[in-house]
């Protein structure tokens, strides 16, 4: 008997030990909320954040960087910034266009300066980086200030953020200036909420000087100005933002470009030149909806939606504004650069976190001076958050980021291949080894897709090709008959080392 009371009294003892323990824990808590909830902390701690995320950022890039990881795309810009730093016209030559003419992005002017007087790859890789995290800070202070929200709920939607595997992967999808447009995009909506809208203006501006499709962006976000009975200055956005569109699309970019608009070819299964696609489109509805719904627009959606709880369904006026840019995005035959064309996802970030922003603001009870919100969904959010980021992002775990940026004997090879290569030379290289040749005149991409004849048809004026064995996923036979073909054509073996090999021919002999 009196074993069992000594029992009943050793359990009542820790339950009061474990009820003393967690009131202490909230009362923690709530000494630390309201010690962030201080405007002092509030406009500090974003900043912060922003901070240490654009260094982890940074460091991640440059890391993918330096073990030649990022892809050939980045070498589009290097050229282009080699060409202007030399004042001839930025044509990037796999592509056949003027840098400007590809979306407009006007805003790689004032880049291209600063990448000429530091490292050019770094500078790239870091200012996108920064942009990609400064948005933090317009989307705290939407989550603190419109939706007025606790510095728990700001924080969780700010882990979301930087888990989302849409940020990750846009980080490591080479160089994009229309990053740039992500923490503009969030700061005009922030503007707009404050009644600033000279500041609104020139943050559009910023926005649509990245990406002219981003035009339908800005447009997008005066009518959600519209929405929000904010109607003279949002229709003004929507009109000047359609009209920047069409301009720049038929405009502007045709006159830098060949005459026509340079993504038309991306809608050609729907017809001949920009009437005949629109045509197309009208002519049959069934195949637009069927284009709209396939396998690969689903996962695109569910990409962007999941990872924040679908919270932007609570609130979908905050994002239907965005459909007609979307759908374009999601009709465009456009080649995958192996994460998904990440730089598609940047006005749907956008106008997500808006949303989700505020379906936490309508999920939530409102305290006595801030919207609280149920700490176990602020915990699911951040959940699964971080599981979309494991599973999707393409610097997940399983990806293994803490051993990027070493380099094996192959990367040393390649770049040791690159001595070879003659500073004014026009050179062909393995997609791998690209961004390492492409700061001069000419540099163009081996098409590793076709076959080996198919591939040799580019040779034609190529004074040098850097082959890479490794990457090129061919058989033994069929970069014989590559090689061969080469030594026909007047080229010799120069350097050979781990499957890396570099065959040159007297310049003009081609």
């Amino acid at each position: 008997m009196r074993a069992t009371r000594g029992l009943e009294r050793t359990g009542e003892q820790v339950v009061t030990t474990m009820h003393t323990m967690r009131r202490r824990i909230d009362i923690e808590m709530l000494r630390w909320q309201a010690r962030l909830d201080a405007p002092a902390s509030d406009r500090a701690l974003p900043w912060v954040i922003a901070g240490v995320f654009g260094i982890v950022l940074a460091l991640l890039a440059i890391s993918r960087s330096r073990d030649l990881g990022l892809g050939p795309q980045v070498g589009y810009y290097l050229q282009a910034v080699h060409l202007m730093e030399r004042g001839a016209s930025p044509v990037i030559s796999q592509l056949g266009l003027n840098v400007f003419a590809i979306q407009a992005a006007f805003v790689f002017w004032p880049v291209s300066w600063l990448a000429r007087v530091l490292p050019t790859v770094e500078t790239l890789l870091v200012l996108q980086s920064l942009a990609i995290a400064v948005a933090v800070v317009p989307l705290w202070r939407i989550a603190r200030g419109p939706a007025n929200l606790r510095v728990s709920g700001s924080a969780a939607l700010v882990a979301a953020y930087a888990l989302h595997p849409s940020v990750h992967n846009l980080n490591l999808a080479g160089f994009h200036p229309e990053v740039f447009a992500l923490p503009a995009l969030l700061a005009a909506y922030l503007a707009g909420c404050r009644e600033r809208w000279w500041t609104v203006g020139l943050l559009a501006l910023v926005v649509v000087s990245t990406r002219a499709d981003l035009g339908l962006a800005v447009a997008a976000l005066g009518l959600l100005f519209v929405t929000e009975d904010r109607r003279t200055p949002g229709w003004v956005l929507a009109a000047s933002g359609l009209m920047w569109f069409l301009v720049m699309a038929f405009v502007v970019q045709p006159m830098f470009g060949d005459g026509s608009y340079p993504h038309v070819a991306a809608f050609a299964h729907y017809g001949d030149g920009v009437l005949g696609v629109v045509l197309g489109m009208l002519s049959d509805p069934i195949g637009l909806l069927g284009d709209l719904v396939d396998r690969s627009s689903f996962d695109k959606m569910l990409l962007l939606v999941a990872p924040v709880l679908f919270l932007p369904l609570v609130r979908p006026r905050y994002i239907v504004t965005l459909i007609p840019l979307l759908a374009l995005y999601l009709i465009a035959d456009v080649a995958d650069d192996g994460l998904g064309n990440p730089q598609q996802d940047v006005p749907a970030l956008v106008f997500v976190f808006i949303a989700a922003t505020y379906a936490l603001m309508r999920i939530g009870a409102r305290g006595i001076s801030r919207v609280l919100v149920d700490r176990r969904v602020l915990m699911v959010l951040v959940l699964t958050a971080s599981v979309f980021f494991i599973r999707d992002a393409a610097s997940s775990p399983y990806e293994q980021p803490w051993s990027w940026g070493s380099r094996d004997s192959v990367d040393v090879a390649r770049i040791a291949a690159t001595n070879w290569v003659g500073a004014d030379a026009t050179v062909l290289a393995s997609p791998v080894v690209f961004p390492l040749v492409a700061e001069r005149e000419t540099a163009l991409v081996l098409d590793l897709d076709g076959s080996a004849i198919s591939g040799s048809a580019r040779l034609d004026g190529i004074d040098v090709l850097v082959f890479d064995s490794d990457t090129s996923g061919w058989s033994r036979s069929r970069i014989r008959v590559f090689e061969d073909d080469l030594i026909d054509r007047g080229f010799r073996l120069r350097f050979d080392s781990e499957g890396v090999r570099v065959w040159w021919r007297r310049p003009g002999s081609g």
